[in-house]
């Protein structure tokens, strides 16, 4: 019986950035204001077209080149996020069909 462990973490954050000074114009605030309270100087923002699935397809993908296994290979997909592209399916159903993980559970 294959036992699920991971091997390797890709990370995929999308490419626009919103720094203190972008927020500083849209709100009173400041840099300064922010970091001492949040230790933030910046935040990536993803396009309103993009999911939480694109994001963990684009991770995925990362860890699967970083191993250079082929996602058939995989045991179990687990995405935990507070913000998922439905209630149902599960986003790690839909980042399971788009890596075509064939035998790999995908749950949370």
């Amino acid at each position: 019986m294959p036992r699920a462990k991971i091997t390797a973490v890709g990370c995929y954050t999308p490419p626009r950035l919103l720094t203190n000074d972008d927020l500083s114009k849209m709100v009173e605030t400041n840099d300064e204001w922010i970091r001492e309270r949040t230790g933030i100087r910046q935040r990536h923002i993803a396009p309103p077209e993009m999911a939480t699935s694109d994001m963990a397809i684009e991770a995925s993908r990362i860890a699967l080149a970083q191993r250079d296994i082929d996602a058939g290979e995989l045991d179990a997909i687990l995405v935990c996020t507070v913000t998922p592209d439905h209630m149902f399916p599960a986003t790690a159903c839909l980042v399971q069909l788009a890596l075509w993980a064939s035998r790999a559970w995908g749950f949370v």
